[in-house]
């Protein structure tokens, strides 16, 4: 923690002061944790930022922020420094008696209290619900922003990438366009801006990243804008070439012959691996639900529809619960918008050889054409 109470109960942040200055209250000064107001030690080193940590082994109940990493310590001092030059009321650290949960910063904003929790260390989607709903409770806002992971530090660009689960809960949602994510690098005081980002499979996306020094960001944040027809096409480019690469690998790993349901069927309606109709496998939105890739579920959704001799836009909303059923996914409203877009876009691109247009428009929700 970086701050603690004196014996006057008045609060001591510690990175405000020299490390000689440090070493002399140490020696003068006896500090408590302001949430149990149990004895603390200043910790001093010669490369961590400075902060107290428990005397005793034992960290209170209440506590969250118990061994906090280097790195963690950094980004937060950064983040609070960064949102008081911006002319914002914020608190590093308050204890929040009646929640007994501690955020990173508190800002204040329009008469409105929003929590700031930035995340460096592994957390679980338990402790992660617990803490957001303890805030959602008092009616606070809650920000979430990840560390950028180290692994991922990568070029600006259009590119694959990989998003935990636990970071996938704070991809954000705007009105028009594709889902983004905003990450925090301490170490290069950089925002990463995941932005427009197409879910291929899994936890697998396609995404334009983006970099932005701390010094040019915005509160509230600034929003990526769409993908240009450019940008698209490379994505576009980007997507086919992973489905090839996907169904290449999945006639190779496929141990069921035509017992597996997606190559059942393909041969029932008589489609080429090699060449498979161009009314299969789009990106569509919300696609996220459904964790296979859009050639293999929309496939599998064509003879789902044969069997019932129906076209995907005469599927009511039960039938569509029993496909995803049948796929072992769970019918989230989510899930079932997926699939109603892909019946609408494929509607649209039937017969139309500018159907890329069509995947522009419904991605983006507007009208346009190439």
């Amino acid at each position: 923690m970086l701050i603690a109470l004196t014996e006057k109960s008045e609060r001591f942040l510690s990175y405000e002061h020299t490390r000689d200055t440090l070493q002399q209250y140490r020696q003068q000064e006896k500090f408590y944790c302001p949430q149990c107001h149990q004895p603390v030690r200043l910790k001093i080193g010669i490369i961590n930022t400075p902060h107290f940590a428990h005397v005793t082994t034992q960290a209170c109940d209440q506590l969250f922020a118990e061994g906090e990493s280097a790195l963690h310590l950094k980004g937060k001092i950064q983040l609070f420094e960064w949102l008081k030059k911006l002319g914002h009321i914020v608190e590093l650290e308050p204890y929040l008696s009646k929640l007994a949960q501690r955020p990173d910063i508190l800002l204040t904003r329009q008469y409105k209290l929003t929590a700031l929790e930035y995340q460096c260390s592994a957390i679980s989607y338990e402790k992660w619900r617990a803490r957001t709903d303890g805030y959602e409770k008092e009616r606070l806002e809650v920000l979430w922003l990840f560390q950028t992971p180290l692994k991922k530090i990568v070029s600006p660009g259009i590119q694959k990438i990989s998003i935990a689960p636990i970071m996938q809960q704070v991809i954000i949602h705007p009105s028009q366009g594709l889902p983004y994510l905003i990450t925090y690098n301490a170490n290069t005081s950089q925002f990463i801006y995941w932005s427009n980002l197409l879910h291929l499979q899994g936890h697998t996306f396609i995404a334009k990243v983006q970099c932005l020094p701390i010094e040019m960001q915005h509160y509230p944040f600034y929003e990526p804008k769409p993908l240009s027809r450019d940008d698209f096409k490379r994505y576009w480019q980007l997507y086919k070439k992973t489905g090839e690469q996907y169904m290449y690998q999945r006639l190779l790993r496929s141990k069921k012959g035509v017992q597996d349901p997606f190559l059942r069927s393909c041969y029932e309606l008589k489609f080429s691996l090699q060449s498979m109709p161009i009314y299969v496998g789009f990106p569509v939105n919300n696609a996220e639900a459904i964790p296979y890739f859009s050639i293999e579920w929309q496939t599998m959704l064509h003879y789902f529809c044969r069997q019932r001799q129906l076209q995907p836009k005469q599927l009511c909303k039960g039938d569509i619960q029993l496909f995803l059923h049948q796929l072992d996914i769970e019918p989230t409203e989510v899930a079932i918008q997926a699939v109603k877009n892909y019946s609408m876009i494929h509607e649209k691109v039937q017969g139309n050889k500018d159907y890329l247009a069509d995947v522009y428009g419904h991605i983006f929700a507007i009208e346009t054409s190439y």
